[in-house]
């Protein structure tokens, strides 16, 4: 594991856990139970191999072993390990893929990110 994840945690949804609704946080997240909403951070988001998210994620860091239905905003790094799915949309500054994993998705990887401008202009710099 990268020294990202040695971080402290600063919250969990575990497995068997359901939420609806919005989540912005600070620090590092895992979510190992049903997620469903928006999520936004400035940080890093783990989403375990028992994970679920449907909705939106706008997040710096996202290491997907689990399942994500939805929309996803990376600026930094996005980790899919081998358990990792994705079904919908997927923008990231950078991406890294096991085997195994499962994309069915529309993917952007680069200096595509939607910052303040329309979608398909530059990033800021």
């Amino acid at each position: 594991m990268s020294s990202s994840t040695e971080r402290p945690l600063n919250a969990f949804l575990g497995r068997g856990a359901t939420y609806q609704g919005d989540l912005s946080f600070e620090g590092r997240v895992r979510v190992d139970g049903h997620f469903q909403g928006r999520i936004y951070s400035d940080e890093m988001l783990e989403i375990g191999v028992d994970g679920r998210v449907e909705g939106e994620i706008d997040a710096e860091e996202v290491i997907l072993a689990g399942r994500v239905d939805g929309r996803m905003r990376v600026r930094g790094v996005l980790r899919v390990v081998s358990s990792g799915r994705i079904n919908g949309q997927v923008e990231a500054a950078a991406m890294v893929t096991e085997p195994g994993a499962i994309l069915c998705a529309e993917v952007r990887v680069g200096d595509v990110l939607m910052l303040g401008g329309e979608q398909g202009e530059p990033a800021a710099r």
